[in-house]
């Protein structure tokens, strides 16, 4: 997608002419929408900490940095491959089942002990993957947001920002945009880290696609006085029997949303379904630092970024990452393939 008219991935190789090692390049999402900066670095563990302090996340783009962080640490780390870079990269994040997804696909490449280039180019080859899924994704998407006065509300960041390119819940919104179409994002803030204010409507900006930020709390009211058409949302994991996890605030969407007679979509890519989950209470929900909470950082007019408390002095907070959304409060989940059909058996 592009940043400045320019076409960029949210992760990639960069390879440098004078220097026969890739390095993994990432954009710090950290820094959006007040700088864009892209990290560089030659060294695993950089990639597996931007993934644990957020510099890269989003379900599908931490798939993709994994299978690249991987593949970095085969070819520069090979004797530690398997004793420390696998179980490394597998603890950096414990909700978003692409992690684990694109650990398995990486760790039989190295079981086979294919050549340093071909593990390079497998890397490569699991992110454009990824990327044509959610290509794919977003033309069955837009079949479905291409109704009415095309006013959708999303949810946190799921873009190409959370997805190597395209998004998955953004996939069909840029693909209207695309076409010609004016579809109109009710872009909600999502607390605590404001991936929706700070990201999504970066992104949408970025695309020239009409967008209004809203506090997490309104997205109801606005249901009621019928300014939605349709809220789709991204997933960090999908069990067996449809249940979603996904950002924290989503299931509170999608009761409002059942209330109300709105259509609910989830859109993600074939590796964020865990057919070993049997259900959403199988799935491990991340609990974060206290401070994403009870602290909060911006920019003043000069530019000068600053971390301060917005919480009283005295008090703790909670502050789970993920919620569950029962598969019953869904209208459809959209993959590459197409609308996903649930097993009656499960």
């Amino acid at each position: 997608m592009r940043v400045g008219g320019k076409s960029f991935r949210s992760a990639n190789w960069f390879v440098d002419a004078g220097d026969s090692t890739p390095a993994v390049q990432w954009i710090d999402q950290r820094l959006l929408p007040h700088r864009f900066e892209q990290r560089i670095s030659r060294k695993p563990e950089d990639v597996a900490l931007a993934i644990e302090s957020m510099q890269v996340r989003g379900a599908p783009a931490i798939g993709g940095a994994a299978a690249y962080g991987l593949a970095l640490a085969y070819l520069t780390d090979k004797n530690r491959f398997f004793t420390h870079w696998l179980p490394r990269f597998r603890a950096t994040r414990p909700t978003a089942v692409n992690l684990f997804h694109a650990c398995d696909a990486i760790q039989a490449l190295a079981e086979q002990g294919v050549t340093d280039a071909d593990m390079q180019a497998a890397a490569q080859s699991y992110s454009d993957t990824e990327v044509a899924a959610n290509a794919c994704m977003g033309e069955h998407l837009a079949e479905r947001l291409a109704v009415g006065e095309r006013r959708i509300l999303t949810h946190c960041n799921a873009g190409w920002l959370a997805a190597v390119d395209w998004g998955t819940a953004t996939s069909g919104i840029y693909k209207l945009a695309h076409a010609g179409e004016s579809p109109f994002v009710w872009v909600d803030e999502t607390r605590p880290r404001l991936q929706g204010a700070r990201l999504t409507a970066w992104e949408l900006g970025q695309e020239g696609v009409k967008h209004c930020i809203q506090a997490d709390s309104a997205a109801a009211w606005m249901m009621s006085q019928g300014k939605v058409d349709a809220i789709v949302t991204g997933a960090d994991r999908i069990a067996a029997n449809g249940d979603v996890a996904n950002k924290i605030g989503t299931y509170m969407l999608s009761l409002a949303a059942r209330e109300h007679g709105i259509p609910f979509y989830v859109a993600a890519p074939s590796s964020t379904f865990d057919a070993n989950c049997a259900t959403g209470a199988a799935i491990p929900v991340e609990e974060r630092d206290a401070d994403e909470v009870l602290m909060m950082d911006g920019v003043d007019e000069a530019g000068d970024s600053h971390l301060i408390r917005i919480a009283s002095p005295n008090s703790s907070a909670g502050n789970p990452a993920f919620d569950v959304t029962p598969y019953a409060n869904i209208t459809a989940i959209i993959s590459e393939q197409g609308v996903w059909a649930r097993n009656p058996n499960t």
